[in-house]
Parts: C-alpha cells; sequence; structure tokens
C-alpha cells in the first residue's frame, strides 16, 4: 500500500523540478535523497487534505494535520525562552510567538531550517519548510553541514527560483547563490539569470564566504523519527510518515460512515402519477422538501412507502475509532489524542504506559527543537558580529519548559503540598515544586514572606492606637 503512495507522488514530483536538476550546477550528488524527498511531499499532500486516494466517494477526516496541531500545542505549552541580550532576545521573542505554528508544520514535513538574515539594518528570521530546502551533509553526530535552500517568486506565469547552497568546511562557511526563470508547472527549473533580475534579490553576492564560524547561519529543527524509505538518512521525518497506510483506511471508514448516513436519510417513495406538473412538464415537488420525496412506479398514485431503514453508525464508529487508535500507536501519542477512549484502556498501568509513549515523543521533539533554537540564537550572534550591531556575543540562553503530559499540575500540587507539611521538603523546595521558580527566586519570595510577617504586628499596633 505503501509502495502504491510513493509511486503516485513521484507522478507529481515530475512535474516540478527534480533534485538533481537543483544539484548539478553546485557539481554536487544528491540523488540518494529523491525518496525522502518524495516522502515529504507525500506528507505534505496528506497535511493539505490532498492526500492521492481521496476522492468524490472517499472524504477526508484530516487526521494528519489533528495530529499534528495537539502534538504542537503539547511541544510548546507554556513554553519560555530567554536570551541575556536585550537586542538579541527582542528578535528571539517576536520569532518565538509564532513557534507552535512553525511546529506544526516542521511536524507535517519532517524539518524546517530558522535562517536569520540582514535586511534594512535589522536581523530578521525566515522559516523554511521541509519541501523547501535540501540538507546535503552532515557529521557523525547528525549536525547540518551543508543544504540547498529554495527562495521563489512567482509573477504571472512566471517563475524566479533562487538557490542558495550553504556548506561548511571547517571553519568555514561558503554561500553560493544561482537564480532561474522558468514557467509554471514546467519540469525544470528554466534559465540561468542574474540576481539583479529580481528585486528582491538584487543585493545578494553570488558567492561569500565567512569565516571563524563552525555552525551553518541558522537553526536545523527535526522530528526525530526514524525514515521508513531510508534507514540512512539523518533528515527529520513527518510524524504521521509510518502511519500512511492507516490514514488512508481511517478516510476510507469515515466515508463508509458518511454513506451510512446519507443512505439511511428518511425518505417517501410515492408513485410519480401523485405528483402535478409545470408548464414545462417538470413534477413539482414541495419546496424545501425535495430530499424527503423519491418518485416511483407504484402503479397506485394513493401508494406510498416510508423508507426509514435503522442506521448501523455505532459497528462503523467503532471501527473508525480502532484505525485512529492504530494511528496513535504508530505515531507515538497516548491513547485519547485523536480517538474515543474506551472501556480497553482500565487500569492505571495501561493509562500511564500510554502517556509516557507520548511523554517520550514530546520530550525527544522539544529536545530536537532546543538544538535548532540554540543554533538559531547562535547565527543571529554572527551575522549580528559581521554587520557591526552592538550586542553581547555568545549570551546565555533559558529555557523552560512544561512537563504536564506525565505529571497532572494539580496532582503534582498536591503531593508537593503533603510532602511539605510532613517535613520532607521545606518552603523554598515547595515553590521550586508548585510555581516554576528557581531556587534563587524561591529563597527571595521565602524572605519577602517573612518580611511582611515580621512587619504585620507593627502594622497593627498603629492601627489600635
Amino acid at each position: 500500500m505503501f509502495e502504491k503512495v510513493i509511486t503516485w507522488i513521484k507522478g507529481a514530483i515530475s512535474k516540478m523540478f527534480k533534485t538533481n536538476d537543483i544539484a548539478k550546477d553546485f557539481n554536487i550528488d544528491i540523488s540518494g535523497s529523491e525518496e525522502v524527498n518524495e516522502l515529504i511531499e507525500l506528507c505534505t499532500n496528506i497535511f493539505n487534505n490532498n492526500a492521492p486516494w481521496l476522492n468524490k466517494e472517499t472524504k477526508s477526516l484530516n487526521v494528519a494535520k489533528t495530529i499534528c496541531e495537539k502534538v504542537a500545542k503539547a511541544v510548546t505549552i507554556e513554553f519560555k525562552s530567554q536570551v541575556e541580550d536585550e537586542g538579541i532576545n527582542k528578535i528571539y521573542q517576536r520569532f518565538l510567538n509564532n513557534l507552535r505554528t512553525n511546529v506544526e508544520y516542521t511536524l507535517a514535513k519532517g524539518d524546517m531550517f530558522f535562517k536569520p538574515f540582514y535586511s534594512n539594518g535589522k536581523i530578521k528570521i525566515s522559516c523554511i519548510h521541509g519541501d523547501k530546502f535540501i540538507p546535503i551533509k552532515f557529521d557523525s553526530t547528525g549536525e547540518l553541514l551543508g543544504a540547498i535552500l529554495i527562495d521563489q517568486k512567482v509573477k504571472g506565469n512566471d517563475v524566479y527560483t533562487r538557490l542558495e547552497y550553504n556548506d561548511l568546511n571547517d571553519t568555514t562557511l561558503t554561500i553560493r547563490n544561482i537564480a532561474y526563470k522558468g514557467q509554471k508547472n514546467a519540469s525544470t527549473l528554466g534559465t540561468k539569470i542574474h540576481l539583479s533580475q529580481v528585486l528582491e534579490w538584487k543585493d545578494i553576492e553570488e558567492e561569500t564566504q565567512i569565516e571563524n564560524v563552525n555552525k551553518l547561519i541558522g537553526g536545523y529543527f527535526k522530528i526525530p523519527i526514524a525514515n521508513p524509505v531510508d534507514n540512512t538518512t539523518q533528515r527529520g521525518t513527518p510524524i504521521f510518515a509510518n502511519a500512511i497506510g492507516i490514514l488512508k483506511e481511517v478516510d476510507k471508514q469515515f466515508s463508509r460512515t458518511l454513506w451510512e448516513y446519507e443512505g439511511s436519510e428518511l425518505a417517501l417513495d410515492i408513485d410519480a402519477t401523485a405528483f402535478k406538473k409545470d408548464s414545462n412538464g417538470n413534477y413539482i415537488l414541495p419546496k424545501g422538501k425535495k430530499r424527503l420525496f423519491r418518485m416511483m412506479d407504484l402503479g397506485n398514485e394513493k401508494q406510498w412507502n416510508i423508507f426509514s431503514p435503522t442506521i448501523r453508525d455505532t459497528a462503523l464508529f467503532n471501527g473508525l475509532n480502532e484505525w485512529l487508535r492504530q494511528c496513535e500507536s504508530q505515531c507515538g501519542l497516548s491513547f485519547g489524542i485523536i480517538s474515543k477512549s474506551t472501556e480497553t484502556e482500565k487500569t492505571a498501568t495501561e493509562i500511564k504506559a500510554s502517556k509516557q509513549d507520548y511523554y517520550v515523543t514530546v520530550s525527544d521533539i522539544q529536545n530536537s527543537l532546543q538544538n535548532a533554537l540554540e543554533d538559531l540564537i547562535y547565527g543571529i550572534d554572527v551575522l549580528m558580529t559581521l554587520y557591526k550591531i552592538p550586542h553581547k556575543t555568545n549570551p546565555e540562553i533559558s529555557f523552560d519548559w512544561d512537563d504536564s503530559i506525565l505529571v497532572d499540575s494539580e496532582k503534582k500540587q498536591a503531593q508537593a503540598l503533603v510532602e511539605r507539611n510532613a517535613g520532607i521538603i521545606d518552603d523554598i523546595e515547595y515553590f521550586v515544586q508548585t510555581r516554576d521558580y528557581s531556587e534563587e527566586e524561591a529563597m527571595e519570595y521565602y524572605n519577602k514572606m517573612q518580611e511582611r510577617k515580621v512587619e504585620e504586628p507593627i502594622e497593627n499596633d498603629i492601627d489600635e492606637e
């Protein structure tokens, strides 16, 4: 089933341009990434409610979009991060405003590149989706060392494409840019043009080098899941890549349910001779009730039948729910994220095991995101140094992630209160556990509370006088 889907997407890819065409002008070989790119293109289409199996009979429940949306919320819920430099932090916080949406797109497409750039005296950040860039090389630890970024502008029937190749060797980053002019729906990039022919690219150099750097300028965020089509790739993988066949069955089962409701609609079968005709010979049906009446040849204008079959929705919904649970299992989610909780999930052990799977999934994604954000701040630091923008070099970055997926916050607070009353933990540790304070913040808060208690008797004596 999965191979058939991949075959379909290859046909769609051929209408665009292939990775080999992208690579030839840079004299690099990326032929091994073709299948991975096809998988990303397929998952992008599924996410955009354009799966290859959808047609007039098969409708979409759009489960892939729901999965990405819910996991993105779990990854970023109550997430806080700060940079120890006012200028960089201002840029960073503006970027974080859209972090949840960018995480959702990354979950759908496997990876994303957070690219800082200099424009009109300011540092800005663009987010390049997994279907708009091609990782070229990684080191032994999985760190990205080379990539081709794709930028396109559409003007009428003309498509302008800019390829930016970033290549890190030792401590030298080489950036090369090539522009093309092609046509919509063409299978090639088109002809080479000068960067100055596109207004937005006129100030971009064809080639430049940045010395004394040990990373690419930007953060590479990837979903850390094994790839089902290329076991050697170090690229990220869409979160639902292992469940594509199941997603197809979900949509088929959902469509059966829709058909059951449509096919079981109440109707009156009445002989055609019971209806009047207009001047054009068309039968006149009661206004707004056309779906209710069905004309039949019953042989008697006074004869009629009520069509009202029993709806078999319970069995169909049970089947749909089982497919959704299988999808949750394949995507590393806990039961009940997209499915309806059932009586089979009885014990606390089963519930905890399910939540732990989901916790591991979310935690792995958060770790990958944190690495990408650290690299993004490094890239901003490098650009501000290059363009002589005042800032603190190598600033510290703080991250605060929420763990409410596995631990219920109310239960956590109740447990901390029990331990505090029993003398197991002191007041400061209690504030750390229940208010997300650091130890220094908890100490400061505790001291203020103690000072207030000392001052209160004095205030009472004054009131009494």
